[in-house]
């Protein structure tokens, strides 16, 4: 069961609905709220990815399939959605915005095809051990190689959208995917 299946079930709103309710949250968030910094990025996070598993998801990625090189696809253009739409919704797309972009998809590619293969996760206890610390691996590795590859400080901004997307893809995983 996803998000929008939840969602719909306990406040019986259809699913293009919940779009628009997100949306609304969002740049009320945004443009109108005295939350700053690092809880300001969680709840812009947790709402852009709820956008992406609701609307996003099914209509933008492959279909599931067992096939590896699929998966990885799927991965890059879900980590380059998430962030476009995080730098897109903190008006801060820029001309060198897209160039970040490929960095974020870089990262990704590096991860699945090097770091992945290098870390041997079977050795931890549960599948829910194992999920959290390929999360925590996966996005470690992305955020702090696009951010090397773009030669920029690892500053407060970076921390906070680096951190909640952490917080936020953990939780998610906790709560819809075990």
């Amino acid at each position: 069961m996803n998000l929008s299946n939840i969602i719909e079930e306990i406040t019986n709103i259809k699913q293009k609905n919940i779009i628009f309710i997100l949306i609304i949250i969002l740049i009320i968030i945004n443009k109108y709220s005295i939350i700053d910094g690092l809880f300001k990025q969680i709840i812009i996070v947790t709402i852009v990815l709820a956008i992406f598993d609701v609307f996003l998801k099914k209509n933008l990625l492959f279909e599931n399939s067992d096939e590896y090189y699929t998966f990885i696809i799927n991965n890059i253009i879900s980590m380059v959605l998430i962030n476009f739409l995080i730098f897109f919704i903190n008006d801060n797309l820029k001309k060198d915005t897209f160039i970040t972009l490929f960095y974020i998809a870089f990262a990704c590619l590096f991860y699945e095809l090097i770091v992945f293969k290098l870390f041997n996760y079977n050795n931890l206890c549960n599948e829910k051990l194992r999920d959290m610390t390929k999360i925590i691996m996966r996005l470690s590795t992305i955020n702090i190689l696009y951010r090397y590859l773009e030669q920029k400080p690892y500053d407060k901004y970076w921390f906070n959208k680096s951190f909640s997307q952490l917080c936020n893809f953990l939780l998610f995983s906790i709560v819809f995917i075990h």
